[in-house]
């Protein structure tokens, strides 16, 4: 034993009592021979020592890539733990849907899920399965693209226990079928398949269809101690499809229905949901007119499974029956029979019978007696005598004999659940009439189908009676079909790609269904039937039989005699071995009628009652019924058929009625002979816990049904041979990373595929008799994918470090020139922003120094007017105040020009009369000196001085700045005017 799969950090599984926990290698050594030691710690913390040798070692764990895998097929390592743990992982990201090969697994969310909304539909049309994630729509579009191709039938299995969703599942099966539109073209015309789709709306075929889930839930469906909605009956639908593969029509079929339940339930379970909805749907006054109360509790076949409320669901489900109904075409006074015979079945059930000292009795006027007479057409002293009492025919005479009081009781609950029997098939007589045409039109114009089997899954409870039986012998059918059906498959694609292999050798459940259903020897069946027709046949005979005929070296394997029970057998079935009570078996197994009760009912008053038996009896009341029609043409679709309720002698003249387990085993017979011409598509339902909690996973419950169903048998086929299978382009472009990368493009470039999976096999020193190439694939054994996994993580991981280190060097100089570039815009930016500030404020100071000049000029001019109007050559002002405003020097002006005088006379020419105050004369040319002060004068008083700073030379400077509110010329550098930022004049926004 090589330690290369165990060394240190290897990933594995360990038991536990719990199930399987994952752990880890520590340390692997050898040991004496072959074995190795292994030191173990689990995902708790806890070291374990293991030593042993092949299958008594851990069993290894897939890689993490693989562990999530969206299909098992696709694991290296096929095992038990790695099935339940890519389940459970997939579950807790929320993904419902797993494929395991061509089965899909459907874990119950138990709560709505956004998986089926019209655009997700859309999405799954046209496209192949596993180009999308796991979906039911998907295998749907399989079965509808196989159909197409080669129209061939087709058949989805729904299959799982109760409670796992695969009522839900069927229906949106059937109604995905239904929907898609396809384009076909034939040599005349080009149609749609189907113009009213799921998504764009239903078509009347379409709705009939749909009609049918709410009707046979309805009359077919109860509440178990597992399941709110569980259905106690096997159903399977046909869709049929014309040449233009649109929807004609549909067929429905039915299997052991559960009829115990109509007189017997468990505690916290129900009847069927049909007499709840009744007694909470309709109203008061045709609850008065049946006899009929909202409170449950007053009925004897409703309150066993303890009290029972009004559900506001009930009602609203009933009013939905009833629209479907109608839908199918049974309007409302047919509905109101119907509910006649579900009201007379409760008041069956409320008959008082009385045991005396001799026999059992029933009072005359029992008011419950007397109503379900009145419903049903039948005489009540007549039913009654036949109740409690019983015929004996002899050769010579009959004899009549009274019985005891449970006997009779048990007459009259055999009598309530065979009309309870013949009313379903009777709805579904109808439903398929609705479906197909009075004469089966569609059924004939159609060409190939799709069929949806929605059955009971395998069941095993604390006690196992007849019911589990029987639905445990169509799970084995159905096993073996599967088994057939998978192994079929795996040898033909090793035949197809010429593999050369030993053929695989599995275990075949076939002695376990010998056992249940051989006639020579006889087997279980046909000993209850052989002991059912005898008059003293009892359980306790039936047992010493089985015990007798069974218990031998050749069925040691299959059969077996509990130890601690007495009144049981226990059969080894597939999954597990169950162990089956035998109280029960004889009286739900013939389930009589006596003759004296069927000649009442078939020869009612109440002609609805003799439609419905004769019906279900598979006979016609040749008063009511119209001939058919005589260009009726017959159907190509194989019909799964049903076996009548009643059979005819070999003389003819008698009508006896057959026993429940002949009537299931031969419809079982029929439907498998149909499924072996269809192609066969899986769906699996699995429950991830018993208390029905959202998104709660159980992984040994999840475990025993993973048995049950078939995977893990599956996954053990497929370990057997080559159960990775892969194309040699998807494996080429997979582990293209392992080979040299200089070979590598090349060898893509030109499409050399096969040698790409050479080099990688190579790389990975992977032994020659663990792969073998095919034609178009390559196989490889179990663990191979996982070793080219595991290079081909450590290659990249090393890439993927090289790549981090460089992408950090690129992001540190990228981060650097940016930051060069940011500082670089900011300060240009900047620079830009206080230039066009600077020229901004420049040419609104020029402006209002324009604006004051010209000012200034306007009124210069108007105070000279004004002079030369007064006559003053030189204004003067009063006072030293406001005197440049008023044309005066003011005066320290004329000081400035009085030349050291005091007063102006010095400056006054003498008299020539002597009068020392005359003025001058008038027309005197001035001298000199009076010509250059009134020059001197003037030029201070007018002169604008902030002019000298506006010369041509100074206004081309830029960094001198004048201001037009001083006296002088100002000089302000920008430095200074910028820089230092000077107080701003708010209401003016000019520098002061």
């Amino acid at each position: 034993m090589t330690t290369s799969l165990y060394s240190p950090g290897t990933r594995v599984y360990l038991d536990s009592n719990d199930g399987w926990v994952p752990g880890e290698v520590i340390s692997c050594t050898r040991g004496s021979g072959d074995s190795l030691v292994l030191v173990l710690k689990d995902e708790n913390g806890q070291e374990r020592t293991i030593t042993g040798s092949g299958s008594a070692l851990p069993l290894l764990r897939n890689p993490p890539l693989l562990e999530s895998a969206d299909d098992l097929a696709t694991l290296s390592h096929l095992n038990e733990p790695s099935v339940l743990f890519a389940v459970q992982s997939r579950y807790a990201q929320r993904k419902i849907y797993t494929y395991s090969g061509i089965v899909l697994l459907a874990v119950n969310p138990f709560e709505p899920v956004p998986l089926y909304t019209p655009d997700i539909v859309k999405s799954y049309i046209g496209r192949n399965k596993g180009e999308l994630e796991p979906h039911l729509f998907a295998i749907a579009e399989d079965a509808y693209a196989a159909m197409l191709l080669d129209g061939r039938g087709q058949t989805v299995i729904v299959s799982g226990e109760s409670g796992a969703g695969k009522t839900e599942s069927a229906k949106l099966v059937m109604r995905f079928i239904a929907s898609p539109k396809v384009q076909t073209t034939t040599a005349l015309q080009t149609t749609d398949a189907d113009k009213n789709s799921f998504v764009d709306g239903a078509s009347l075929v379409e709705q009939q269809i749909q009609a049918t889930n709410p009707i046979l839930e309805a009359f077919g469906n109860a509440k178990t101690t597992r399941n709110d909605n569980s259905s106690r009956f096997g159903k399977y639908i046909q869709l049929l499809f014309d040449t233009n593969r649109q929807i004609v029509g549909a067929r429905v079929r039915t299997y052991l229905l559960e009829r115990s339940r109509l007189s017997y339930q468990a505690t916290t379970e129900r009847n069927y949901h049909i007499f709840y909805q009744l007694c909470a749907g309709l109203p008061s006054q045709d609850l008065q007119e049946l006899g009929l109360d909202s409170d449950y509790n007053q009925f004897h076949y409703l309150n066993q499974g303890g009290p029972s409320t009004s559900e506001m669901s009930d009602r609203d489900k009933f009013h939905a029956m009833q629209d479907a109904l109608r839908i199918i075409g049974i309007d409302a006074q047919r509905q109101m029979q119907i509910f006649q015979i579900l009201s007379a079945l409760l008041h069956l059930g409320n008959i008082n019978i009385t045991q005396t000292r001799t026999d059992a009795g029933i009072d005359d006027d029992d008011p419950a007696m007397a109503r379900a007479m009145e419903f049903l057409g039948v005489d009540a002293s007549e039913f009654k005598k036949w109740t409690i009492k019983k015929q004996i025919t002899t050769r010579s005479e009959k004899i009549v004999s009274p019985i005891t009081a449970p006997q009779a009781v048990q007459v009259r609950d055999s009598i309530s659940r065979f009309i309870y029997t013949c009313l379903f098939e009777w709805l579904v007589t109808a439903i398929n009439v609705s479906l197909t045409g009075k004469y089966g039109d569609a059924a004939a114009r159609a060409e190939t189908y799709i069929g949806v089997l929605d059955i009971y899954g395998f069941e095993h409870f604390d006690k196992n009676s007849f019911e589990q039986f029987c639905i445990n012998y169509a799970n084995e059918r159905l096993q073996h079909e599967f088994n057939t059906y998978v192994f079929k498959l795996a040898q033909e694609d090793y035949v197809k790609e010429k593999i050369s292999w030993t053929f695989i050798d599995f275990d075949d459940n076939q002695p376990t269904i010998d056992l249940m259903e051989s006639k020579v020897p006889p087997g279980i069946l046909a000993i209850l039937d052989e002991e059912s027709r005898l008059p003293l046949g009892s359980d306790a005979s039936f047992l010493q039989k089985l015990n007798a005929q069974l218990d031998k070296p050749a069925n040691k394997a299959v059969y077996k005699m509990p130890k601690f029970a007495n009144a049981a057998f226990t059969i080894a079935h597939y999954a597990l071995d169950v162990t089956y009570q035998v109280e029960g078996f004889l009286e739900k197994n013939r389930d009589t009628v006596p003759e004296e009760h069927l000649t009442l009912l078939t020869s009612s008053e109440n002609a609805f009652v003799r439609e419905v038996l004769d019906t279900a009896l598979h006979r016609t009341d040749t008063e009511s019924a119209e001939p058919p029609s005589p260009a009726s043409p017959v159907s190509k679709i194989p019909d799964p058929g049903r076996t009548s309720l009643a059979a005819t002698t070999g003389r003819g003249t008698s009508v006896k009625k057959p026993t429940l387990g002949s009537i299931f085993k031969s419809s079982l017979g029929t439907l498998m002979d149909m499924l072996r011409m269809t192609n066969v598509h899986y769906i699996r339902c699995l429950k991830p816990n018993e208390h029905k909690r959202a998104w709660e996973f159980e992984p040994l419950q999840v475990l025993a049904q993973l048995r049950a169903s078939g995977v893990i048998e599956t996954i053990r086929i497929s370990t057997a041979g080559y159960p990775s299978r892969w194309k040699f382009e998807d494996f080429s472009r997979r582990y293209l990373p392992l080979i040299n990368w200089r070979e590598g493009p090349q060898l893509v470039k030109r499409e050399q595929w096969k040698r790409i999976c050479v080099l990688c096999l190579q790389k990975g020193k992977i032994d020659k008799s663990l792969f073998q190439f095919g034609e178009t694939k390559i196989f490889l054994r179990t663990g191979v994918l996982a070793t080219l996994e595991g290079l081909r993580s450590t290659k990249l991981n090393a890439i993927l470090s090289l790549q981090t280190h460089m992408r950090r060097v690129l992001a540190i100089r990228k981060l650097r020139h940016f930051q060069r570039s940011v500082v670089g815009m900011q300060s240009h930016w900047r620079g830009a922003a206080v230039r066009k500030t600077f020229r901004q404020t420049r040419d609104k100071v020029r402006k209002e120094a324009e604006a004051a000049k010209a000012s200034k000029a306007a009124k210069l001019a108007a105070d000279k007017e004004k002079s030369r109007v007064m006559g003053r050559k030189t204004p003067t002002s009063p006072g030293d105040k406001d005197a440049v405003e008023n044309g005066s020097p003011g005066k320290k002006g004329r000081k400035l020009f009085s030349f050291g005088s005091k007063d102006r006379s010095s400056l006054a020419l003498p008299d020539q009369r002597g009068s020392s105050l005359d003025p001058p004369l008038i027309g005197r040319r001035p001298s000199k000196l009076e010509a250059a002060a009134k020059r001197l004068s003037r030029r201070s008083w007018y002169e604008d001085t902030s002019s000298r700073a506006k010369s041509p030379i100074r206004a081309k400077s830029p960094n001198v700045l004048s201001t037009a509110s001083t006296g002088g010329s100002q000089q302000l550098p920008i430095y200074d005017r910028f820089m230092k930022k000077p107080a701003w004049n708010s209401s003016t926004n000019l520098l002061h």
